[in-house]
């Protein structure tokens, strides 16, 4: 089954994006995965998770602080409520200070996704499409052009989700 990422701003939720997206994932039977917090992760999931009949899961990749006893625990408010499978991981979320090449949970996202769908977010948006670019997953973002502004060269941008649905098909049957 085809994990769809979904990456995008913490606090807005572009509802009219994230909505439809999250319903059409769990209508094609893909797996969602998003970063388990507010904002787009929180309305793609719960579009995802209260579709009828749906089969994929949704998988939230859990940013986490070191504990004494238990290792690492989960940041407050995470993950969201809509999260069938929870994945912690020790990797830190990526500091705005932090160099390009720090490791922490956005290489989880990218990596662990088949297809990255970027909605408009900040920075942690802006560094998840680079690394998607970086390393060679089919990328797509939908929004406005000025919400992808500093993004790689030749990225894919468009305002449809029509057209992302069919990027993300045709990304799934090239495979």
């Amino acid at each position: 089954m085809a994990i769809i990422g979904v990456m995008g701003s913490g606090k807005a939720e572009w509802a009219e994006l994230s909505v439809p997206l999250g319903k059409w994932i769990a209508e094609q039977g893909f797996d969602l995965l998003t970063g388990a917090g507010l904002g787009v992760m929180l309305s793609a999931a719960r579009a995802f998770s209260t579709t009828p009949a749906r089969k994929g899961r949704s998988i939230g990749v859990v940013p986490s602080e070191a504990h004494p006893q238990l290792g690492f625990v989960a940041l407050p408010g995470y993950p969201n409520p809509y999260i069938d499978l929870p994945i912690l991981t020790p990797l830190p979320r990526k500091l705005a200070d932090a160099p390009d090449d720090a490791l922490n949970r956005n290489y989880v996202n990218v990596l662990t996704s088949d297809v990255v769908v970027a909605l408009p977010g900040n920075q942690g948006t802006l560094d998840e499409i680079r690394l998607a670019t970086r390393f060679a997953k089919p990328l797509i973002c939908v929004g406005p052009a000025s919400a992808f502004e500093g993004v790689p060269a030749g990225t894919n941008i468009v305002s449809d989700l029509g057209d992302a649905f069919a990027f993300v098909l045709a990304s799934m049957h090239a495979e």
